[in-house]
């Protein structure tokens, strides 16, 4: 027999969990942590109290309504403790966590069929249960790679508390009819280590969260250079492309206004300036949505959508310059196609892939958006653009959608691009959800398809 108190013991181990909960607090406030962690590990330790508290007043309470709460409390102590360590490294999620919440519900559940079991047998088979639990996180935290060495500890340790679980439902099982509060050795060494290691773990925790923030900021650190980098890049590209244009503008505009010039020449003269800035203000236009969807100023608001409807209504808004060119645009798909998406930002997608058709399409051509399938196992509607075009290579195929490499091929009646319009549209079918790619068809021509998903799932 050990001198020792029990009743004691617990309520010295549920001040030393009134200790935590203050250092959690402490290290929240002084570096503004925002971890949803954080907080279900101190509800963890909350909880602790509770129970441990109820523990040592377990005299007091009814049989066996106290058995089963002070099960179920445990339960729930050790999954919320173990689920903080087992998703350290993954984004909070909460429709996963409520999910997971049906593990110490169930075992709630069935542990309660032992309540009016004796003692020996509660302590056997809970802590059995308990230990089950350690096992498995720890030999998920020894097992999975790109684990750190404070991980590895913790993980070393879980296994320590799971071994030492297990010697105190062995001590239970062999000792009939013992009591919650017995001193004998097989049952209280093993509580001792479970209650001093279970002290440790939040301080491992804390080294684990730090640990994490700092990667995860090193990590951004080298995002934000990398972007950097290429912003500066695509600008550049970009106020290159616009000198030209702009340029042109300019010396269209003193030919018109300085010199004495035929009607003819005039005329083409005007017709050059209208595509000149028409391509400038489009230009521009993709340039600012660009730089808005970057900077987080395009609210992503999806909804059931009529895809149909856009690409009609894109089809009027070309209206002039099909008839110009002489062209066949027609949409092969019935009315009623919906996608659950941002209007606006596919509003612009299917505009600026309806422009580029044109601009590669030759005088007399024909193009085509028609439906490519519906895969409603995986939730996708794919359409496609198709022209009788010039094409891509397969070498702008690959650089049309880089962010660092513009791909600026003229137009049939040499209208000038610079490739940003592809650009956007995979920055907006990415928020959507979405996908883009381009295929070569098999005599001539490009085509360009998108997909998107149905539904919200």
């Amino acid at each position: 027999m050990i001198d020792i108190d029990v009743k004691t013991l617990f309520l010295f181990s549920a001040a030393t969990n009134i200790f935590v909960i203050s250092l959690f607090a402490t290290y929240v406030k002084l570096y503004k942590v925002k971890n949803p962690i954080i907080n279900i590990f101190m509800l963890a330790r909350v909880l602790g109290i509770i129970f441990l508290m109820m523990l040592s007043l377990r005299d007091g309470l009814p049989k066996p309504i106290g058995i089963i709460i002070n099960t179920t409390i445990v339960l729930f102590v050790v999954f919320y403790e173990i689920y903080c360590i087992s998703v350290i490294e993954r984004k909070f999620d909460s429709k996963h966590f409520k999910k997971f919440l049906l593990i110490p519900l169930f075992l709630s559940i069935f542990l309660s069929f032992f309540s009016t079991s004796s003692v020996s047998n509660r302590m056997t088979v809970v802590s059995l249960s308990v230990a089950i639990i350690y096992a498995f996180i720890a030999y998920t935290l020894l097992t999975e790679k790109g684990k750190t060495k404070i991980q590895h500890i913790t993980g070393y340790l879980l296994a320590l508390i799971s071994f030492v679980l297990l010697m105190r439902s062995l001590g239970a099982f062999l000792e009939v009819g013992v009591e919650m509060t017995s001193t004998k050795y097989l049952l209280v060494i093993p509580l001792v280590f479970f209650l001093i290691l279970n002290f440790i773990i939040p301080l491992l925790l804390l080294f684990i969260l730090k640990e994490v923030d700092n990667k995860i900021i090193e990590n951004d650190n080298l995002k934000l250079i990398e972007l950097n980098k290429n912003k500066d890049k695509f600008f550049s590209i970009i106020a290159h492309d616009l000198r030209g244009p702009l340029g042109s503008l300019q010396q269209i505009g003193e030919l018109l206004w300085l010199n004495k010039i035929s009607d003819e020449k005039r005329e083409k003269l005007t017709n050059a300036l209208y595509q000149n800035s028409k391509n400038t203000f489009s230009l521009l236009d993709n340039l600012l949505k660009w730089a808005n969807a970057n900077s987080g100023l395009i609210v992503y608001e999806p909804s059931q959508i009529n895809l149909h409807k856009i690409v009609l209504n894109n089809i009027r808004l070309f209206n002039a310059q099909i008839r110009l060119k002489n062209l066949k645009l027609h949409c092969n798909f019935e009315s009623e196609l919906f996608v659950y998406a941002d209007f606006d930002m596919i509003d612009t997608v299917i505009r600026n892939l309806i422009s580029n058709a044109i601009k590669f399409t030759p005088t007399g051509g024909k193009i085509e958006i028609v439906l490519d399938k519906i895969d409603e196992i995986n939730n996708t509607c794919t359409i496609a653009i198709v022209d009788n075009g010039i094409g891509l290579n397969k070498d702008s195929q690959l650089k049309a959608f880089e962010i660092d490499a513009l791909v600026s091929t003229l137009g049939t009646d040499k209208e000038i691009g610079t490739g940003l319009g592809l650009k956007l549209c995979k920055e907006f079918l990415t928020i959507n959800k979405g996908t883009i790619w381009i295929e070569n068809n098999e005599n001539n021509g490009t085509s360009v398809f998108i997909s998107l998903p149905i539904e919200n799932k």
